[in-house]
C-alpha cells in the first residue's frame, strides 16, 4: 500500500514537472486602433523566427525571417491600405509555429483562436528533396511543386503521424520552384533552387 502512494505520488510530481517545463509560447494579436492591430509572440525559447501576414487568398502581405534568435516580438500591423478581409498572421519558430486569424471589418478587428503546429522539415541534397513532417492529425498530407504560379507536379505523402520522404527533382529544369506541403491545417512553402 506504501508503495502504491509512493509511485502514484511520484507519477504526479513528474507529470506536473513535464507540465512546466514544456510551456507553450504565445501570440497574442490585440485590436490598438481603427484598423490597428498589435501582434506580440513570446517564448521561454530564443530561436529565428520568420513573421509571415497573409490574405485570404494565401499571399504574402508581410515577411520576415531573423537569423538572431529572439524570444519575444512585437509588430503593429496597420490594415487600413489592405482594406477588409481575413488575414492569418503566423511565426515559426524552430520547427514549430503558432496562427492566429483576424478578421478586419469596418476598422473593427476580430481575432480567431490560436493553433499551435509542427513545421516540415525540408532539405535539398543534390536534385532530391527530403520533407520529414509530424502530422499530428493523421490527415492525408500533400506535396505539389510550383514555378511562376503554374502547378508543376503533385504527389500524397499519406496520413502516417511521422512522414519521412524523398522527393526526386531530378526532371524539373533548372530554376526556382515553390514546394507546398499541405496538411489539415495549411499549406507549408519552401523555395527549391536547382
Amino acid at each position: 500500500m506504501k508503495t502504491r502512494k509512493w509511485v502514484l505520488t511520484s507519477l504526479a510530481f513528474f507529470i506536473a514537472a513535464i507540465g512546466f517545463a514544456t510551456e507553450f509560447p504565445k501570440m497574442n494579436v490585440v485590436h490598438v486602433e481603427n484598423d490597428k492591430a498589435l501582434v506580440a509572440f513570446e517564448s521561454s525559447e530564443a530561436s529565428p523566427l520568420e513573421i509571415t501576414l497573409t490574405n485570404a487568398n494565401g499571399e504574402i502581405v508581410y515577411f520576415k525571417r531573423t537569423k538572431e534568435r529572439h524570444s519575444d516580438y512585437k509588430k503593429i500591423f496597420d490594415f487600413s491600405e489592405m482594406g477588409d478581409g481575413t488575414y492569418c498572421v503566423c511565426v515559426n519558430f524552430g520547427n514549430r509555429s503558432v496562427s492566429r486569424s483576424l478578421a478586419v471589418k469596418n476598422e473593427m478587428i476580430t481575432v480567431g483562436d490560436v493553433f499551435y503546429l509542427y513545421e516540415p522539415y525540408f532539405c535539398m541534397n543534390g536534385k532530391k528533396l527530403n520533407v520529414s513532417f509530424f502530422n499530428c492529425p493523421k490527415s492525408q498530407v500533400y506535396l505539389n511543386v510550383y514555378q511562376n504560379g503554374n502547378h508543376i507536379d503533385g504527389v500524397k505523402l499519406g496520413k502516417d503521424l511521422t512522414i519521412q520522404k524523398c522527393v526526386d527533382l531530378s526532371k524539373l529544369e533548372k530554376g526556382e520552384y515553390e514546394i507546398v506541403l499541405t496538411d489539415q491545417f495549411k499549406d507549408h512553402k519552401y523555395i527549391a533552387k536547382l
